[in-house]
């Protein structure tokens, strides 16, 4: 059973750490259910409509993955639940997975935003085990 630290009152960086986390995370859903709809996939840049139409489905569940375990991380770490370290390792390694396709697309865009999920989800990671561990 993970510990709740909810003794005394919650640091405010953690707040600040919390609160980007859920609008990081946020964002990543909204792009997740914008790449499901075809309205949505309809307002993205053409080349980006292409490398989402060809990648692999196991893509997409991994980044569902990636971006539903760190917004429940988020809200995890804002509970001070420990729980949120493991939430945010599984952010983590759904973004890897889902970076894979992308290492050869040639879209630099894309590559940025994996890259940048892979590493927000190490340091929310490393900050919520730093802080709850």
């Amino acid at each position: 059973m993970g510990s709740n630290h909810a003794k005394g009152s919650t640091p405010i960086l953690l707040w600040i750490v919390g609160i980007v986390a859920i609008v990081w995370n946020g964002l990543g859903c909204v792009n997740l259910f914008q790449q499901m709809s075809p309205e949505g996939l309809a307002t993205l840049p053409p080349d980006y409509q292409a490398f989402v139409e060809a990648r692999p489905t196991w893509t997409l569940i991994a980044f569902a993955v990636s971006v539903i375990a760190g917004l429940s991380g988020a809200g995890l770490l804002l509970m001070r639940s420990d729980k949120s370290v493991s939430a945010f390792v599984l952010s983590g390694v759904g973004a890897l997975v889902a970076t894979i396709p992308t290492l050869g697309a040639g879209m630099a865009s894309v590559l940025v935003g994996s890259a940048l999920f892979i590493v927000l989800a190490a340091f929310f990671a490393w900050y919520a085990l730093r802080k709850l561990g």
